[in-house]
């Protein structure tokens, strides 16, 4: 079982857990089992979770900016994508392409 810490835009998911963090930085442990990532439900789950972890860490980080949707929706995008780039699951990064294509149609069609 691995362990992930989730830090907005800087480092999303790291092999290790609690690396270096500063108290002022929030974040979110994460842990993902390497079998998890070898199906498509799992990866699918996984997905979520990162997904959801950032995006609780970017809520957190941004609290009281003054763009803060904007702010959280750049910050959230980063670190997911960080995640996965780092985890390095071909069924996880499908997972995050389909996503990502389906962020980009809803925005297109208004």
């Amino acid at each position: 079982m691995s362990k992930f810490l989730l830090l907005p835009a800087f480092a999303a998911a790291l092999v290790t857990a609690p690396v270096l963090a500063n108290d002022d930085t929030a974040s979110r442990d994460i842990s993902i089992s390497p079998a998890e990532l070898s199906t498509e439900a799992g990866a699918a789950n996984a997905y979520a979770r990162i997904t959801t972890a950032a995006l609780a860490v970017c809520r957190e980080e941004n609290r009281g900016s003054a763009a803060f949707e904007h702010s959280v929706r750049i910050c959230t995008a980063d670190t997911v994508e960080r995640a996965v780039v780092q985890l390095r699951a071909p069924l996880l990064t499908a997972q995050h392409g389909a996503d990502v294509t389906r962020i980009r149609l809803a925005s297109i069609s208004r």
